[in-house]
């Protein structure tokens, strides 16, 4: 989010596509580039620990799964203000944009396939298209679910994730 590019694709993805074979070698095998220059020392650390190979290692899991909240990088928010809605968060995604450009590494996370459109279907994405993303990340999330989800008026969440009967959501957002 902060350069604007996945972590192992890099930009030279931006110019050509980076196949996701390749892309799966190097999660594995590599280290994340840093050759943005939005890249400082505490989004770097943060960056970083998220990104452990090892699970027991990242941040949110290890030190007993310690709230990764409490890391450098989220010094100036105000959890315990946020959470109360005495202020605003630093960022609000606007409701009728997707913050993607394609689908490609998130389409085999879908367990959702072989769904056919109808016209109404076709209108109803040529409308929800803000002009921002492409139609077919859009298509993703109507063929998935998670547009659903995420606009269900009667959805009901706890700190946790799950609902009031204990059910996890489906819906993993970074904000």
């Amino acid at each position: 989010m902060v350069a604007g590019y996945t972590p192992f694709k890099g930009p030279e993805s931006l110019k050509q596509k980076v196949e996701k074979e390749e892309v799966q070698r190097r999660i594995l095998n590599e280290e994340p580039k840093w050759e943005h220059r939005c890249f400082d020392t505490v989004t770097k650390d943060i960056i970083q620990q998220f990104l452990k190979k090892k699970m027991d290692e990242r941040l949110g899991f290890k030190n007993n799964m310690e709230d990764p909240r409490k890391h450098e990088w989220f010094k100036n928010i105000n959890f315990p203000r946020l959470e109360a809605g005495l202020i605003a968060p630093p960022w609000v995604p606007k409701p009728n944009v997707v913050y993607a450009k394609d689908t490609g590494d998130i389409a085999e996370f879908s367990d959702v396939k072989g769904v056919t459109f109808d016209n109404n279907d076709e209108k109803f994405f040529k409308e929800f298209g803000t002009g921002a993303v492409p139609i077919q990340w859009q298509k993703e999330m109507i063929e998935s679910g998670l547009f659903d989800e995420l606009n269900d008026p009667n959805r009901k969440e706890t700190a946790g994730g799950g609902d009031s009967d204990g059910q996890k959501s489906g819906t993993c957002a970074i904000a």
